[in-house]
């Protein structure tokens, strides 16, 4: 990928994402992995090569703002990928009640974004990605700005609804245990390329209590210095 002002920002880029496979990015700020995430959705073109995505599959995208519409209430938000679509207003509105009953936001459905916490916010959003019923999620840090307590119990719930439903999915992080709990493959970039593929070895669902075993902690640190090479 090459932009118009002559920035090479990914060069020999070889991924693949398979059906009910979770597979985080991690690397430096400016390494090119927003840059993939777009390629995936469509909405840049590469300069050259491919870029496939199953045909007719769905895709949705959490970016790093939960990126709400303020005037609409929780059930709202979640009900406009429906609208959107097309879909008739008993069927979107029964699937966006479903989405926040999964995130655990059933008791919030009338609250708008301005009464909602940081926490409550993304998983709004996750909702709202996810009521689609998407073969591709794709996440660009979407727990980047939240405190570490709040940042946990989002990675757990994450974890719970991919094990639930099995989309494929490309998740950006900065946080190294972050990319090892969530992921089956955590790819470590470097500038502009990817520098190591690291397998994760547990099925999903995966216990919190994982984080806090020595294999956990071995394979983060394997990781880190991985990353630490490539950088």
């Amino acid at each position: 990928m090459v932009f118009e002002d002559g920035t090479r920002a990914l060069t020999g880029i070889d991924l693949a994402v398979a059906p009910g496979e979770l597979v985080t990015l991690v690397g430096p700020s400016g390494c090119g992995k927003t840059t993939i995430l777009r390629l995936a959705a469509g909405l840049l073109a590469p300069t050259e090569g491919e870029l496939t995505v199953a045909a007719d599959a769905t895709t949705s995208f959490v970016f790093q703002d939960p990126t709400l519409l303020e005037w609409r209430t929780a059930l709202r938000n979640v009900e406009l990928v429906g609208e959107l679509r097309g879909l008739p207003r008993e069927e979107r509105r029964a699937r966006a009640l479903a989405g926040l009953d999964a995130v655990g936001l059933a008791d919030a459905t009338a609250k708008h974004p301005r009464q909602l916490s940081g926490g409550m916010r993304m998983r709004v959003s996750i909702a709202r990605a996810l009521v689609s019923e998407p073969e591709l999620a794709l996440f660009d840090e979407p727990f980047g700005a939240l405190d570490e307590i709040t940042r946990l119990h989002l990675q757990t719930l994450l974890q719970d609804l991919f094990a639930a439903r099995r989309f494929g999915a490309l998740f950006i992080t900065h946080s190294v245990s972050e990319a090892v709990y969530l992921s089956d493959r955590v790819l470590v970039m470097g500038p502009g390329t990817i520098a190591a593929e690291v397998p994760v070895p547990w099925e999903h669902p995966r216990s919190p209590e994982v984080r806090y075993t020595a294999e956990f902690a071995e394979l983060t640190g394997h990781v880190s210095r991985l990353l630490e090479e490539a950088s």
